[in-house]
């Protein structure tokens, strides 16, 4: 139960019903599933579980705001933004100063840095590019700039680990903004640029359209997670297509704890990390025994001290086989609830005792764990490869 981040808050699980992109985007989305489907079990499902894996998120599955096609990532760390914003009791102009100022430093993407800037001194660039040991979705090289807002350590905006956790890039960005003088009546260019002090603060206002209809999407989900963070998050991404009584890869991402002896005791999985809110699949068909948070919170990320396994799913497959999915950051799953390979039960997270992103996943046999790794590939399933795949 080991990763590399640090910091989450519970605010990315709960349900999002893209308010205003589902007229347009879900009938498409529908359409193209049914069309391509078929044929893309027929033909490679290898191949087909693997893209729904990397084109779906907690955030769901893309939309086009104001002219603008944002991807699942994107739209994954907007929803962040506005969570937090909500999360800390601010208004909806927040979450608008803030996603105008993400989409113009970053594009709405968490950045490392390579620490390639001549500004740095060797010491620096080599503690900015330690940026690069956390989940991103891009490089930059910008100073020691990192993360959706891209704030400098240097600056004092936080550690680089710190930095690199979406939720901490958020609340980080509006201590600053509560602190500006007027800032809920002040332009958004004014606003922003007092926060980021940066060369070009002219160039917040042209993502003014983008970030007022991402927060008029985005704000209603993110109050109701304020007012009521716990519970099961609804699905907003589509189940693969897996063939009955296959086994698969439950989650995209690399193997970087095996199972076995650790610190004098059992680490009785295997830990498979990807992006946050990577989602997680049901590796057989089977029926949910537990889906509930299992330590003392899970509405933000855990650590060593804390026990449990945060978010836990768990399937029985008959025979005396379960299957464990812990840490998620939130769960789509009920008890008792009758499931099939592929179904959606969550997203990588990091809830529980654990101090980073991942997939902490145990194969028990009559309640007894087995190493997953060798039991899943006598069924045919490397979880050594990088992708969802059966």
């Amino acid at each position: 139960m080991s990763g590399t981040a640090a910091g989450l808050a519970r605010a990315y699980a709960k349900r999002w019903l893209w308010k205003a992109a589902a007229p347009v985007a879900v009938p498409m989305f529908c359409v193209l599933t049914l069309l391509l489907i078929p044929l893309a079990v027929l033909a490679a499902p290898a191949a087909s579980t693997a893209a729904a894996s990397a084109a779906c998120s907690i955030g769901g599955t893309g939309a086009t705001v104001a002219g603008i096609e944002l991807d699942a990532v994107q739209m994954g760390h907007a929803r962040t933004i506005a969570d937090v914003a909500a999360a800390r009791g601010l208004d909806a102009y927040a979450a608008t100063v803030a996603l105008a100022t993400a989409y113009q430093e970053s594009r709405i993407r968490m950045l490392a840095n390579d620490g390639s800037s001549h500004e740095l001194t060797g010491e620096q660039a080599a503690v900015t590019a330690t940026s690069l040991q956390y989940p991103h979705d891009g490089l930059g090289s910008d100073h020691d700039s990192v993360n959706t807002f891209q704030q400098r350590w240097l600056a004092g905006w936080g550690t680089v680990a710190e930095l690199m956790d979406p939720v901490y890039a958020a609340e980080a960005f509006y201590r600053r903004l509560v602190e500006v003088p007027d800032w809920q009546t002040v332009p958004l260019t004014q606003a922003a640029q007092a926060v980021q002090i940066s060369a070009a603060g002219d160039a917040y206002a042209r993502w003014a359209q983008l970030a007022r209809e991402l927060t008029a999407m985005l704000w209603p989900a993110a109050q109701a997670t304020a007012a009521d963070p716990g519970g099961t998050v609804a699905g907003v991404c589509p189940d693969l297509p897996v063939p009955a009584g296959s086994w698969i890869r439950p989650t995209a991402g690399s193997v970087t704890s095996g199972y076995g002896p650790r610190g004098g005791a059992l680490h009785a999985g295997v830990d498979i990390a990807g992006p946050r809110d990577t989602p997680v699949y049901a590796a057989a068909d089977g029926t949910v025994v537990t889906a509930a948070c299992t330590s003392a919170y899970c509405d933000r990320d855990g650590s060593l001290s804390l026990a449990g396994y945060g978010n836990l799913v768990e399937l029985d497959h008959g025979g005396g086989v379960t299957t464990r999915y812990a840490h998620l950051s939130a769960y789509t799953a009920t008890a008792g609830q009758r499931v099939s390979a592929g179904a959606l039960l969550g997203f990588q997270g990091s809830t529980g005792n654990s101090t980073g992103v991942h997939l902490h996943l145990e194969v028990r046999l009559d309640g007894a764990s087995v190493d997953p790794v060798p039991w899943l590939a006598d069924r045919g399933v490397d979880l050594h490869a990088a992708t969802v795949a059966g």
